[in-house]
């Protein structure tokens, strides 16, 4: 009962990495990290368990909702998403039964620079 309470009051941060390349065949890529909300980690206690990510998926989908890309989070929270073609997506998150994130979607830009 306890981890479930802990589980339910996710955020979920998303620092955009942007790795640019000469190459226009090289995808660019975004990334982040998807961690506990701060609310959260100051009801945590030190004798817990770390939280494994590893469950929870992010997604990168067009604006009209078509999904290109998926991947696993690793343990620590960390994601990367490559991304072939230029435009504006959506990276949603979700995770097993019981767990939130604020916010689950969020909208990135890939530009002519490969910047996500």
């Amino acid at each position: 009962l306890t981890r479930v309470l802990y589980l339910v009051a996710f955020l979920a941060t998303f620092a955009s990495v942007a790795i640019a390349y000469s190459d226009p065949e090289v995808p660019t890529g975004c990334g982040g990290f998807v961690e506990a909300s701060p609310a959260l980690a100051k009801l945590r206690k030190s004798s817990d368990p770390k939280l494994d990510y590893s469950h929870v998926k992010v997604e990168l989908h067009t604006v009209e909702g078509i999904k290109k890309q998926e991947t696993d989070c690793a343990p620590n929270g960390y994601f990367f998403l490559p991304v072939y073609d230029k435009g504006t997506f959506v990276i949603k998150v979700s995770g097993p039964e019981g767990w939130s994130f604020e916010p689950d979607t969020v909208q990135v830009d890939v530009d002519e620079n490969n910047q996500c």
